[in-house]
Order: structure tokens, then C-alpha cells, then sequence
């Protein structure tokens, strides 16, 4: 329970760092699927320190973390972005909104398969 807090508190920073880089593109003219991926990658790049510093305390040294992490990530932003098109293309939300629910509904995605897979350990198992 207190890990998923603290990826809760540093998927907030991540978020806030998504939702203001998308919104601040879309409003400037960027389609808002193009808005959605460099504003998620840009919050992905606050993500990945924080995750395995603070959140699963990962001290291993090993480019396979960060491989995962990527391939995760990826999978979590196709989902996402897919919802938004949904969200915006078929129940005709505007795509601020869209993607405020996009991104809560991938947000157990990406903690379940970070667990999981990217930063599991056996000393994760309590």
C-alpha cells in the first residue's frame, strides 16, 4: 500500500507534467494525439528516475530496467492514446477532457506492469 501511494504522489508530478504539456500544445494548434505523445513523454522522463529511486527503490545498475521501463511505457501510451481517440472521436468529448480520462484510465496499467515486470524483485515480495 505505501508503494502505490508513492507512485500515486509521483504519478501526479508525471501527470501534471502530461496534462499541462498536451494542454499548452493542443491550445498552440498541435493535433491532440500529437499533443498526447510529447506530452507523455516528457512526463515518462520525470517518471523513470523517481520510480526507481523513490517508489520501488531499485538500485540495480542494468539497461534491462530501463529497456522494460520504455516497453511499458510505450504499451501504456498506445493504450492511452487510443482511449483518448475513443473518447474524443466516438462519445465527442473535447480532448482536454478526453485526455484527463485517458490518463486515469492507464494509470493502473502502468503501475501493475512496473511492478510487476520493470522493477520486480524478490525483496518486492512482502
Amino acid at each position: 500500500m505505501k508503494r502505490l501511494l508513492k507512485f500515486g504522489t509521483v504519478g501526479v508530478f508525471n501527470t501534471l507534467i502530461t496534462f499541462v504539456s498536451f494542454t499548452i500544445l493542443y491550445f498552440l494548434g498541435f493535433n491532440y494525439l500529437v499533443a498526447n505523445v510529447i506530452g507523455y513523454c516528457l512526463g515518462v522522463m520525470n517518471s523513470y528516475y523517481w520510480n526507481k529511486k523513490w517508489v520501488f527503490q531499485d538500485n540495480r545498475k542494468t539497461v534491462s530496467i530501463f529497456y522494460k521501463f520504455i516497453a511499458v511505457n510505450l504499451l501504456t501510451l498506445g493504450i492511452q492514446t487510443l482511449f483518448l481517440f475513443l473518447l474524443v472521436n466516438t462519445m465527442g468529448l473535447q480532448p482536454v477532457l478526453a485526455n484527463l480520462g485517458s490518463i486515469g484510465a492507464s494509470l493502473f496499467i502502468n503501475y501493475f506492469l512496473n511492478a510487476k515486470w520493470t522493477f520486480f524483485q524478490e525483496q518486492n515480495v512482502r
